[in-house]
């Protein structure tokens, strides 16, 4: 069955300048307990660029534990981006650290740098998504450094992002078969909605066997104004921030 990655504040810290209430993420989580979601990416952890962002766009260690201080069901994670990523954000044992996975971002031209970033991280204990950003900027060379890595079965998931909120189902279809003629069997999604295809692309992800997709409160995100986005839903921006 296919899983689920809440991004609320990671993704959706574009629109809201990963500047939320910690209360407000404490009563998230309680929430997300409750459901079927399994995966919470509850934001970057990112030293680089990130004068005037909110806290959630550095999730270290401390600042975590004081959102959850006890594990529960569901696993929560941070993203990092091979461009910002430096090895000594984390921890040398994954069981000293207050993350469960780490989702690497790349671009196509540094797939490769990805891929031996992955191995470390593994190495360490930590549990590892890579998403590919702009998969149509996906050539036959990147492919080809996919198809010869030895290491594929140490991910969890290799995603496919929209970055561009352009790819149609018909496109993700073409991905999918790809990815899996060179031997990657967990491949996920994760959608942008700026042409209003984040649901059907989804859900073509899903029939097509996703590992797992992503979702977000409200549907927020990169592509989408928060503020424009509740007052369209007739909720305040306080009420958003006291969310139980």
């Amino acid at each position: 069955m296919v899983k689920i990655l809440d991004c609320t504040t990671r993704d959706g810290g574009h629109a809201q300048n990963w500047d939320f209430e910690s209360d407000f993420v404490k009563k998230y989580i309680s929430v997300l307990e409750k459901t079927n979601i399994d995966f919470y990416e509850i934001g970057y952890r990112n030293y680089y660029e990130k004068e005037g962002k909110g806290k959630f766009f550095n999730c270290d260690k401390e600042f975590l534990k004081s959102l959850f201080p006890e594990r529960k069901n569901i696993q929560i994670g941070i993203m990092t981006d091979t461009s910002r990523f430096n090895i000594n954000d984390f921890e040398e044992n994954a069981q000293n650290d207050c993350i469960d996975f780490i989702r690497i971002a790349t671009h196509p031209e540094r797939i490769k740098e990805t891929l031996t970033i992955a191995e470390e991280l593994h190495q360490r204990g930590y549990n590892i998504f890579v998403q590919l950003m702009e998969v149509p900027n996906l050539k036959k060379e990147h492919y080809t450094i996919l198809k010869k890595w030895r290491n594929k079965k140490i991910l969890k998931s290799l995603y496919i992002a929209d970055t561009y909120s352009k790819v149609k189902p018909e496109e993700i279809e073409n991905y999918f078969t790809e990815l899996k003629n060179i031997g990657y069997e967990n491949i996920s999604f994760h959608a942008h909605n700026k042409h209003g295809l984040a649901f059907e692309n989804t859900i073509k992800a899903i029939e097509l066997g996703a590992y797992s997709v992503d979702v977000s409160l409200f549907g927020i995100g990169t592509n989408l104004n928060n503020i424009d986005l509740l007052n369209k839903i007739g909720i305040s921006t306080k009420e958003y921030n006291s969310f139980s």
